[in-house]
């Protein structure tokens, strides 16, 4: 995203030809990052399997909650996969028509901000799984559940996306990117230092015996 110079992200509020005119100065740093990002997604994968597994510890014989989580989580990271691929593809020739490099990088911003429903379902699983851990030594702290529900909720305006494009709710507004932005990069740098802890937790009677 930093390569790319996604930060702040492009205004949907562009023209066609402002739009043209970017991706032809920035073809190849963008898909530079866009080769970056494809790279980074696939480490989102075996980050839903260890979360996944902590989950099967809470729930024991069912594998509902731990499924559900690493299904959405699956579903999430593609989110992020594949509108690497349409913005390389708008990049790729940067001198065909205005109007169709403005339609994949239209493309490519909704298909990465608006579909929060994986993202959602992976979190309030989580959450759900996290109230229901009555060890006497629980995965995650309890605070954590409403740190999940917290963050679902701030994703919920990403879905004026699909309508403006202008103001708060647009793909580069405040209520859209920056206020969730935030809210994901607190979120993972939280849960990967919680995520460390359970495992360690998971591992010490082994290390005991």
């Amino acid at each position: 995203m930093f390569f790319a110079q996604w930060i702040p992200p492009i205004p949907p509020s562009n023209s066609a030809g402002e739009i043209a005119d970017l991706f032809t100065a920035r073809s190849v740093p963008i898909r530079i990052g866009m080769v970056l990002m494809t790279i980074g997604t696939v480490f989102y994968l075996p980050w839903t399997v260890v979360l996944s597994d902590l989950i099967k510890e809470i729930e024991g014989k069912s594998f509902f909650l731990a499924g559900t989580q690493l299904t959405a989580g699956v579903v999430s990271a593609m989110t992020f996969f594949l509108p690497a691929f349409v913005w390389t593809t708008a990049a790729f020739r940067p001198n065909r028509s205005p109007e169709i490099t403005q339609a994949l990088v239209d493309l490519g911003w909704l298909f990465f901000i608006t579909p929060i429903a994986p993202f959602i379902l992976q979190y309030v699983t989580l959450a759900i799984a996290i109230f229901r851990d009555r060890r006497p030594r629980p995965a995650f702290p309890r605070w954590a559940a409403y740190l999940q529900l917290w963050v679902s909720i701030s994703f919920l305006p990403a879905l004026g996306a699909m309508f403006l494009k202008t103001g708060p709710f647009a793909w580069n507004g405040l209520l859209v990117w920056w206020i969730p932005f935030a809210m994901f990069t607190g979120w993972f740098v939280s849960m990967i230092a919680l995520t460390w802890r359970a495992v360690q937790q998971v591992h010490e009677p082994a290390e005991i015996d």
